[in-house]
C-alpha cells in the first residue's frame, strides 16, 4: 500500500517495503540504512540471529530543482527517517541517537527540528553539556515526548536525541538542520542512552540503562506550537522553510533563540 506523506514534495511510503517513491521531479541525494548488527551494541538485548534486519533507512536532501536554491543558500539540510515496525528483542526499534557539537564562532552546539510524517515517535532526549569528557556520561536532564503524525520537536542544544518507533507499522520521520559535527561516541560508550523503550502486551516500558549512574528523573514533555519558530501542526517543515526562511535561522544561530528554544518544548 502506498501512503503520501505530507512532506511538502511529492514523497510516497510503501508500507510493505517501507521505501519511499518519490514524485517525477523530486530527486533525493543519498540514501542510507543501518542494520542490528550494526547497533546492537546499543541494544536493551543483544540477538545474533537478527543481525541482518534492517532497523532504519535515511533519505538525505529530497526537493525538487525550484526549491533547491532555497535550502542550499541557508546551508540547510533535510530528510526522512523510515523506521521499521517491529522490535529489537522486546525494544522498539529505534536510531542510533547522538549529539551535535559545538560548531566554530558558536557558544552552543546546533539545534535540529523534526516532524512525524506518519506512525507514532517517542523522541529520547538526554542534555549533557560534558559529553565529549572521558569516563561515563553523566546527564542532568532526562525528557521523552510522544508525537503523532503532524506534530513536530525542536532538539535543544547540548541534548543527544534518539527517536523510538512506539507504533506497530513503520513510522518516518522528517528533520531540517545545518551541518554539524555529529558525536555518536558517548552513546555507544554507554551502551545507549539513559532508558530503553520496551514494548510487552502491547505496553511501553521505559527501563534505566544500568550503565549510567544517578540518572535524574524522566520527564514527559508535550511541545507547543510556535510559529515563529516554522513549528505549525499539519503544515510540513519544508514548506514553512520555502515561504519564510527566517523563521528558521534558529538552526545556525542558537544563541539568539535559546529561551524560545527550550519554551517549545512545553517545560
Amino acid at each position: 500500500m502506498m501512503r503520501r506523506l505530507e512532506y511538502g514534495f511529492g514523497v510516497w511510503l510503501d508500507e510493505k517495503s517501507c521505501e519511499l517513491v518519490f514524485e517525477n521531479g523530486v530527486s533525493c541525494e543519498a540514501c542510507k540504512e543501518k542494520r542490528f548488527g550494526e547497533m546492537k551494541h546499543l541494544a536493551y538485548e543483544e540477538d545474533e540471529a537478527a543481525d541482518g534486519e534492517v532497523c532504519y533507512r535515511f533519505y538525505q536532501n529530497i526537493w525538487d530543482e525550484s526549491k533547491r536554491k532555497v535550502f542550499e543558500d541557508r546551508q540547510v539540510t533535510n530528510g526522512i527517517t523510515i523506521l521499521m515496525p517491529g522490535l529489537m528483542g522486546r525494544e522498539c526499534r529505534k536510531n542510533s541517537g547522538h549529539y551535535h557539537g559545538v560548531s566554530e564562532g558558536h557558544r552552543l552546539p546546533f539545534p535540529e527540528v523534526y516532524e512525524v510524517l506518519c506512525g507514532t515517535a517517542v523522541f529520547l532526549i538526554q542534555e549533557s553539556e560534558a559529553f565529549l569528557e572521558d569516563g561515563p556520561l553523566v546527564v542532568n536532564r532526562m525528557r521523552a515526548a510522544m508525537l503523532q503524525e503532524g506534530e513536530k520537536i525542536i532538539i535543544p542544544p547540548y541534548s543527544a536525541h534518539c527517536v523510538c518507533n512506539a507504533g506497530d507499522g513503520p513510522m518516518a520521520f522528517g528533520n531540517l538542520a545545518v551541518p554539524c559535527a555529529l558525536h555518536y561516541g558517548p552513546i555507544a560508550r554507554m551502551h545507549g542512552f539513559g532508558m530503553y523503550l520496551l514494548k510487552e502486551k502491547n505496553h511501553l516500558l521505559f527501563v534505566p540503562n544500568a550503565r549510567y549512574e544517578k540518572l535524574p528523573q524522566m520527564e514527559f514533555v508535550s511541545p507547543v506550537e510556535k510559529e515563529n519558530l516554522g513549528v505549525v501542526r499539519d503544515v510540513s517543515l519544508n514548506e514553512m522553510f520555502w515561504e519564510c526562511p527566517e523563521r528558521f535561522d534558529y538552526l545556525a544561530e542558537p544563541e539568539a533563540f535559546e529561551t524560545e528554544i527550550w519554551e517549545q518544548l512545553g517545560k
